[in-house]
């Protein structure tokens, strides 16, 4: 059950870094939001290393 609720806290600490990220592009992009700008960036977080 432990590794259970780790598994999740790391799972909900990645979608609250996405949206976050997510926001961030749509306010600071002057071209609009893309989905490829968004996989672009994500890539790049420690996250997917």
């Amino acid at each position: 059950m432990e590794i259970f609720e780790e598994i999740t806290e790391i799972y909900n600490a990645k979608m609250r870094l996405l949206s976050w990220l997510y926001d961030e592009i749509k306010i600071q992009s002057d071209s609009g939001f893309s989905k490829d700008l968004l996989n672009e960036k994500g890539q790049k977080l420690p996250l997917n290393r």
